[in-house]
């Protein structure tokens, strides 16, 4: 085992944390500093919530410079943009408890924030992200070119 994997353990079992293998398989976590294993986690887990968030918002805030792709998907969302835009408020209120977790410095709040972000993520916002993933999927499959003139944002 380990330095990395000797303090994480540690810790793990003295904030009740889920396993270093399940939080690399959720959030492609590979801490390297045994001093900074909260701080890497958490920044780890913080990348993955703010790419997903920017992701969507890509989608709910169409714009005049957005990419064709974004403007077939926000279509696609049409009848679900209410749904889009709170799982994008549940990702941005968690990115940002994540960024006063590690702004604190204190090493309960830090571990509290990266149980609770991984019981969230594994219960709800993965499953909700996935539904999201399976509709632009199908949607894509069917998707047909138009004209760019019939195709412009018109805010």
């Amino acid at each position: 085992m380990s330095e990395v994997e000797k303090s994480f353990d540690k810790l793990r079992k003295k904030y009740g944390l889920p396993s270093l293998k399940r939080l690399m398989m959720e959030f492609g976590i590979k801490p390297e500093t045994p001093e900074l294993v909260l701080h890497e986690t958490t920044e780890k887990i913080l990348e993955k919530v703010s790419s997903t968030a920017k992701i969507l918002e890509s989608v709910i805030f169409i714009s005049t410079g957005s990419l064709p792709s974004q403007l077939y998907e926000a279509n696609m969302i049409k009848d679900k943009k209410d749904e889009v835009f709170k799982l994008y408020k549940k990702l941005m209120q968690t990115y940002w408890s994540g960024e006063g977790a590690l702004l604190s410095g204190d090493e309960k709040e830090i571990s509290q924030f990266i149980n609770r972000v991984f019981h969230e993520w594994t219960g709800k916002i993965k499953k909700e992200l996935m539904s999201i993933c399976e509709l632009f999927q199908k949607e894509w499959k069917d998707a047909k070119l138009r004209e760019s003139k019939d195709f412009m944002y018109h805010g």
